[in-house]
């Protein structure tokens, strides 16, 4: 029950900042200190499918954007994108991962 906590609380606080705050800067910093607690509890491969997040983060959202635009930032100020979403989308590999091995620990 541990685990899942310290899997959704970094999550919420992300939502609640960015629904607070509304700023790029607060956001940049909450999911920069998410990415590295999460790379820090992952293990070994953390870092790596950190790594695999970012860069496909920047394909879809950076070259996807400049060939069809679907969605709009407010505030985009990274090729069209918020700097904190390649973090998020990383971070979301790496939370994703560990999520299948709660799931797979409690299965078998």
């Amino acid at each position: 029950m541990f685990d899942i906590l310290l899997i959704i609380a970094p999550l919420v606080l992300f939502f609640v900042v960015q629904v607070i705050f509304n700023k790029e800067l607060p956001l940049f910093i909450l999911a920069a200190v998410m990415s590295l607690f999460v790379i820090w509890q992952g293990g070994t491969g953390a870092a790596l499918l950190f790594g695999i997040g970012v860069a496909i983060s920047l394909i879809v959202e950076v070259g996807l954007g400049f060939v069809l635009r679907t969605q709009h930032w407010e505030n985009a100020s990274f090729f069209g994108i918020p700097y904190w979403l390649p973090l998020a989308w990383g971070y979301g590999f790496v939370v994703i991962h560990q999520i299948g091995e709660l799931v797979f620990a409690l299965v078998s």
